[in-house]
């Protein structure tokens, strides 16, 4: 029955690439997944390319739907809700990668919009519902036949307009199971998740690079502070560990008008931060746990004041709230606020005049950068 299934998914795709093509119409989708899963965009995008986008003249699909995709233990499950007027179903689907849910949402509602154009009758609640079913979408081949998940959950034997578009798909996919040019609509090649099913724990981790990252804070120093930072760590589902450093613009202080002396700060510093990622309205928001070691160099400037270079360092603990906007499958704009408390307080003090400035008790800061998911 799997491999009937898988088979019929194939087949779909060289059918409809065959068949006189549909437009996407007005099939309504709403979407919404975790930020290293296929998006709406690459979800409508694979509906356009299953159904065609030249046919002009296709009737507005009454179809809607609202998918979701969220993680169970080890595997991920899709939540699709499917409604034509009044009539509605739901098809639940599970897969070890949630890289193939998005395709076989995908798949779904093409075999649907085609069942809705085969006649003029409407679909029925056996047409957009059918049992839930876990898409075996870690199983390999190691021949030429392609990767594809559970596609379709309908019963065998239905006469219902959906199944016989289901049918008419699997007798291509027998045709055409051993030809290495059909595309595989579940699972790129260059997913991170296309290994073996043995490494599906380890596929789930992901290189995060942060770059660049505009920064600026208020409290740790005299006077503001504008930097450019860059960063490094590993993603896990809803979790990510970072580490990362800034370079600040030097700063020149003095301590009131006319007083004659001064002092030059350069600083730099480094972050270690943990953040868990929820999703809202499309957007991730995610609290993070934040550890901040700075380290400044500062002089003394004015006349006869003794020009030193000492090194301060000092530790912070803070929290913040980052969004991020997903500008694909592997890059998301990130936006910050966080807020941080020093463990201790350095004096900076030159000779001869003493006390020139000391560090804040707390700094609040703003992040604004891209993040890239490798």
């Amino acid at each position: 029955m799997t491999l009937r299934l898988a088979s019929a998914a194939v087949g779909l795709a060289t059918l409809f690439s065959a068949a006189p093509s549909f437009a996407q119409g007005g099939v309504q989708l709403r979407w919404q997944a975790p930020l290293n899963c296929p998006q709406e965009a690459q979800v409508r995008q694979k509906l356009r390319d299953l159904l065609g986008t030249s046919a002009s003249d296709a009737s507005a699909s009454r179809l809607r739907a609202e998918g979701s995709i969220e993680p169970v233990g080890e595997r991920f499950r899709l939540t699709l809700n499917i409604h034509y007027d009044l009539v509605n179903g739901t098809r639940v689907v599970q897969a070890a990668s949630c890289e193939d849910l998005g395709g076989v949402a995908a798949v779904t509602l093409a075999i649907l919009f085609r069942a809705e154009h085969s006649s003029g009758a409407p679909l029925t609640a056996h047409d957009l519902g059918g049992a839930s079913t876990s898409a075996l979408a870690d199983a390999r081949t190691a021949g030429t036949e392609n990767q594809t998940g559970d596609a379709n959950s309908h019963a065998e034997g239905s006469e219902t307009r959906a199944e016989n578009a289901q049918k008419g798909a699997q007798n291509s996919a027998q045709n055409g199971a051993q030809k290495k040019t059909t595309t595989d609509e579940l699972e790129p090649k260059d997913s991170p998740h296309a290994s073996d099913a043995s490494d599906s724990n380890a596929t789930r981790w992901h290189f995060v690079l942060s770059a660049p990252e505009l920064r600026t804070d208020i409290g740790a120093l005299p006077n503001a502070g504008y930097g450019l930072g860059f960063g490094a760590g590993a993603r896990h589902d809803a979790w990510r560990f970072l580490i990362s450093g800034t370079f600040w613009l030097a700063q020149e202080y003095q301590p009131g008008p006319f007083v004659g002396y001064g002092a030059h700060f350069g600083r730099m510093s480094g972050e270690l931060s943990g953040c868990h990622g929820f999703q809202v309205a499309g957007f991730e928001l995610s609290p993070c746990l934040l550890f901040t070691v700075d380290d400044v160099a500062a002089r003394g400037t004015g006349t006869g004041i003794s020009s030193s270079n000492p090194r301060t360092a000092w530790l912070s603990v803070g929290a913040g709230l980052q969004g991020l906007w997903s500008l694909g499958r592997q890059a998301a704009l990130v936006f910050g606020v966080n807020g941080r408390v020093a463990t201790s307080r350095p004096r900076f003090v030159s000779e001869g005049v003493g006390e020139i400035s000391q560090v804040g008790p707390a700094a609040v800061g703003v992040v604004l950068g891209c993040e890239w998911l490798l």
